[in-house]
């Protein structure tokens, strides 16, 4: 018999439907006028960051993974996938009495991300506190797969095989406060070490194709079934899906003034995900 420790669905019959489509709606900005805005952010906050003793403006972008640790964004994007696969497969499986489904999800991930923030210097620069906005872009590919032995009985009736390939699409936001220290200052270079927490927004789209074959003492039967969605509208099916999501965040930097009021950096930053940006401080 089968174990059950997960979703359990109730079936009937072994015919299937045909397949059900949504039309997925897209929200996110335009490339170029995404460009336009943060050039736009940079030049107004220009003068301001050359005038404004004690106070830096810093800018960056680059590219960010949820790999290779399992962040809070990988686990709610699973989870997500997890129950919408359950859902679309209810009515579709028949002539079981119990179906126990526990998928294997796959998840990998490749994005990027620019960010804005603004520091106030404490200590003669020894320490900062600082708050930061930045846009996320990226894409979460996976791969489902399920495999089951349906008995009656002791007796073998069916073999199930679900498989699909597809997509979580980001296109977001994240808001951080964080704290900066300065552990080390060599002529023009200094390294520093950051604490924080992050909140991001959990927003975009998924796409869900399906594909189930019952292999029975009736024959093989198959069934296709897609799902393309925005993660607003799945939340207000599935309450379970967050809004925000909260995570702390770790950071090591490299900085090298190249001017009295500028400088270059590189860093490395665990919260929601793994970030490596290089980007330019301005500031007094």
């Amino acid at each position: 018999m089968v174990n059950i420790t997960s979703v359990s669905f109730f079936v009937n019959k072994i015919f299937f439907h045909g397949n059900v489509t949504l039309i997925p709606c897209y929200n996110s900005m335009p490339m170029r006028k995404k460009s336009i805005a943060l050039t736009f952010i940079f030049l107004a906050a220009l003068p301001l960051a050359l005038q404004a003793a004690g106070w830096e403006w810093q800018f960056s972008l680059g590219p960010w993974t949820l790999e290779p640790w399992t962040s809070p964004v990988a686990r709610e994007a699973e989870q997500m996938v997890n129950d919408e696969a359950g859902r679309l497969l209810v009515p579709l499986l028949s002539e079981f009495t119990i179906f126990a489904f526990e998928p294997r999800i796959d998840l990998h991930s490749r994005g990027w991300f620019a960010t804005a923030g603004c520091w106030r210097r404490l200590n003669r620069g020894k320490f900062a506190l600082g708050i930061s906005a930045s846009y996320l872009n990226f894409s979460l590919p996976f791969t489902l797969t399920h495999e089951q032995d349906i008995f009656l009985q002791d007796i073998h009736i069916a073999h199930i095989d679900i498989s699909g390939q597809g997509q979580v699409d980001l296109r977001t936001f994240m808001l951080a406060a964080h704290g900066r220290w300065r552990i080390l200052q060599a002529g023009r270079t200094g390294v520093y070490t950051g604490l924080g927490v992050t909140l991001l927004h959990f927003s975009g789209d998924l796409h869900l194709p399906l594909t189930a074959r019952v292999q029975s003492f009736l024959g093989m039967r198959e069934l296709r079934k897609s799902e393309d969605k925005t993660l607003a509208e799945l939340r207000a099916e599935n309450h379970d899906i967050p809004s925000w999501i909260m995570a702390p965040a770790l950071a090591l930097s490299l900085h090298y003034r190249v001017g009295a009021k500028s400088r270059l950096f590189m860093e490395i930053n665990l919260s929601q995900g793994t970030f490596l940006a290089a980007g330019l401080v301005l500031g007094r």
